[in-house]
């Protein structure tokens, strides 16, 4: 079930919103909505790397396990080398 919210516009923000929206034929209440659910998105993606990042730092700490610079040039070189061949 959708819950209505209220948000205050400044009038420039409420007339680019019209504008495009016109432009789009859509309406504005759409492009509120495209614009929250593209900036959670974001946002989440931001706090799950947040957390993954923390996770593999703690395991270097725990391990020490890493890869050497020339090593990850030598695995990035292979996956060009797929995508290229992939692309082509």
């Amino acid at each position: 079930m959708a819950n209505t919210q209220g948000i205050r516009l400044d009038a420039d923000v409420q007339e680019r919103l019209k504008w495009l929206a016109g432009r789009k034929d859509r309406s504005m209440n759409y492009l509120i909505k495209q614009a929250i659910d593209r900036y959670l998105e974001d946002e989440e993606r931001v706090e799950r790397e947040k957390v993954e990042d923390q996770e593999r730092l703690e395991h270097f700490l725990d391990t020490g396990e890493h890869i050497s610079h020339t090593q990850m040039k030598g695995k990035l070189k292979k996956l060009l080398s797929k995508a290229r061949k992939a692309a082509s």
